[in-house]
């Protein structure tokens, strides 16, 4: 059987506009049935890039706040079991989450204010404060043996790479999941130009993730994939009749909306749990049997019933084909 290299990475964090949404739907629900299928299929290594300012905002209130405070316990015992069962727990961080705003009566967030969203609006000091915050707050809640290896940016905004590079070298940071090759997207939240990339593999840099060198950190470029024209279209109706009988998110909340200033034509749609479906799943396995690296990313609050049937069926298919290495150090 030959070997496939495949990466399963999850973004583990709430809406980002002006609701956030209940961490029971956006987090723990939908976490758990991605944690029961791993172990169903005898898989570890997944990686769950875990947005820490908000749990360090959520840990500010709980004090005075029962509903928070049986929310931040629920989402530490969530992670320390992800931890136990054998996967990745590494930093992402949405800095302005600094801004948002707790509201009592509804036990959520209101997250309005984007002037912080992007990781370069912090200062030279804020972003050593926060990024040394955050792990520092996940070794409180997983053991002073956690040791960081890996980072994705919120919003993918991890330019400019010397924003981030001292603070990688000083917490022992080798490895970035930020790349989506091909697309750039420039607006009042997001900053991000990985237009001239199209690599499907991962490759060394140093300075910039866009220039592939021999350099000391890693790049894990998230996969893309074609969509023909008439995929496009039953995607659509097939869309349109899962709405219909109900299938719907897990998370409840509400998504940043942000004014674009620039935007390319996407070369290609990220591989994602999330828009994986009956009529995409010959695409995903079309590419997984033409490619040896295949890098996932989803967000739990974003799955639906069928996404997640869909992605079981996957699973089911690759593993009876292939031998799959999950371990993002076994990649390199």
């Amino acid at each position: 059987m030959r070997k496939k290299n495949v990466l399963f990475t999850f973004d583990y964090e709430l809406f980002l506009g002006k609701r956030s949404g209940n961490v029971s739907n956006c987090v723990i629900d939908p976490t758990n049935r991605l944690l029961d299928i791993f172990s169903d299929f005898k898989l570890s290594k997944a990686i769950f890039f875990v947005d820490t300012i908000w749990l360090m905002r959520l840990k500010e209130i709980i004090l005075n706040n029962v509903a928070a405070k049986k929310d931040f316990e629920r989402v530490v015992q969530q992670l320390n079991e992800i931890k136990n069962k054998g996967h990745y727990i590494f930093p992402h961080l949405h800095p302005h989450w600094i801004n948002a705003s707790y509201l009592t009566d509804v036990n959520q967030w209101q997250l309005i204010n984007y002037s912080r969203y992007r990781f370069h609006n912090l200062d030279k000091g804020e972003r050593e404060t926060y990024f040394k915050d955050s792990i520092g707050f996940l070794k409180e809640i997983l053991g002073e043996e956690y040791r960081p290896i890996a980072y994705r940016a919120g919003g993918w905004s991890i330019q400019p790479f010397e924003d981030f590079e001292p603070l990688f070298r000083k917490y022992g940071i080798k490895y970035d999941l930020s790349v989506l090759p091909g697309n750039k997207c420039i607006s009042t939240g997001q900053h991000y130009d990985f237009s001239d990339i199209d690599l499907k593999r991962p490759y060394s840099f140093s300075k910039d993730v866009t220039v592939p060198v021999n350099g000391d950190f890693t790049e894990f470029p998230i996969s893309t994939i074609d969509v023909p024209p008439y995929k496009l279209l039953l995607n659509k109706l097939l869309l349109k009749y899962l709405l219909w009988t109900g299938d719907r998110t897990y998370g409840d909340g509400q998504s940043i909306v942000t004014e674009t200033v620039e935007q390319s034509g996407k070369k290609g749609e990220m591989v994602s749990v999330e828009l994986l479906n009956k009529v995409k799943l010959s695409l995903y396995l079309k590419f997984l049997e033409k490619n040896n690296y295949m890098h996932f990313i989803a967000h739990p609050k974003m799955l639906t019933d069928h996404n997640i049937n869909t992605f079981v069926r996957f699973l089911e298919k690759t593993l009876k084909l292939y031998i799959v290495e999950t371990d993002i150090r076994k990649m390199i």
